[in-house]
């Protein structure tokens, strides 16, 4: 992956385009915001590099296995509760 801090370098969007056409380019932009830009089959070839990854797939079996927090319905009644509580003090 190649770096291009667009703070101190001036390329074209075609520039970009063509570095991006070799390999995965992080473009660093003048508010200091971090982008990735890659062709799209990179990010298929990503996908299909990760699905062979055991260790990733073990962070996913892994996760997987973790308890959600709360239903749709009872962050609903929490967040109703929060607004009644709310509006009796004000």
């Amino acid at each position: 992956m190649i770096t291009v801090d667009l703070r101190v370098q001036h390329l074209t969007i075609d520039e970009l385009f063509e570095a991006a056409a070799s390999e995965a380019v992080r473009v660093i932009a003048k508010d200091g915001t971090i982008y990735i830009l890659e062709a799209a089959d990179e990010f298929e070839r990503e996908v299909a590099q990760l699905g062979q990854s055991e260790r990733f797939m073990a962070f996913l079996a892994e996760r997987a296995q973790e308890t959600g927090g709360i239903s749709l319905e009872e962050a609903i009644k929490r967040l109703d509760a929060e607004e009644r509580s709310a509006a009796s003090e004000g």
